[in-house]
């Protein structure tokens, strides 16, 4: 975990995703009282189950690595080797900042769409292509990622995290400049931090970062206390409820 957590600190502005998976019994709770407790730095996404395509293991730690493309490229035990993940993990952040694929086009529309987030250049790039299944397929990748980045910021929402969430809101609209539907669709998003809901929202979260700074700096005494005031005076706001669940985990006893 050490490990995964130094690679995703350091890659993820790159395009790395790191998924820690609970696959011992632990229920949510348990998993993020001991994340806070052990690792209260940790960035990365995390589950209770295996959700994620990797071959059954006997042991732990295991892990896995996947590609750009969904390719699983490698699986087994972290610790055996780590040289060939982090070589690994090069070559597929590559692929992001220059695109892959088996032709010039297709490498150019995914630098574009990942390597550069720019939506509009990628779907201007594919309208250019000769009609077929290539074109086909790379306007449907184009699609989807914008869908995927929309669903992305209201997920951020509805999880407590709206400074994340609006972050991500302008990153769109810079990546979409030029469309004018989807300019006007993110500009709906960006109106919605805009109204009271959205501004408590934001000015909650504010509070909730300065509390989870204090843990994350190991602040055990006064953490809980700018936890607890969260919770009270933000009751009925999305942000509230993330911050009493993070209480909530906080004080539940490892088993």
């Amino acid at each position: 975990m050490p490990s995964a957590i130094k690679h995703n600190e350091e890659l993820a502005p790159k395009g790395l995703v790191t998924i820690l998976v609970e696959a011992q019994g632990a229920n949510e709770a348990e998993l993020e009282h001991f994340l806070w407790k052990t690792f209260p730095d940790n960035e990365c996404f995390s589950s209770v189950g295996v959700s994620v395509p990797l071959p059954p293991s006997d042991g732990i730690p295991h892990g896995g690595l996947i590609g750009v493309d969904g390719t699983l490229l490698w699986a087994g035990n972290p610790l055996s080797a780590t040289k060939k993940i982090s070589d690994l993990i090069d070559a597929e952040l590559v692929k992001v900042k220059k695109g892959w694929g088996d032709t010039a086009e297709a490498r150019k529309v995914r630098a574009a769409l990942y390597g550069k987030g720019d939506l509009e250049a990628a779907n201007t790039l594919v309208a250019a292509m000769a009609e077929g299944q290539e074109r086909t397929a790379l306007q449907a990748e184009v699609d989807a990622r914008y869908t995927s980045a929309k669903n992305a910021i209201k997920n951020l929402q509805e999880q407590g995290r709206w400074l994340d969430a609006q972050a991500s809101a302008k990153t769109l609209a810079k990546g979409v400049a030029g469309h004018e539907a989807w300019t006007a669709e993110v500009a709906t998003i960006l109106a919605e931090f805009d109204s009271d809901a959205g501004k408590a929202e934001l000015a909650a979260d504010k509070k909730l970062e300065k509390a989870i700074k204090l843990l994350r700096d190991k602040k055990l005494d006064s953490a809980p206390k700018a936890l607890a005031a969260v919770v009270k005076t933000s009751a009925n706001t999305k942000v509230g409820a993330r911050a009493a669940k993070i209480q909530t985990a906080l004080d539940t006893p490892l088993k």
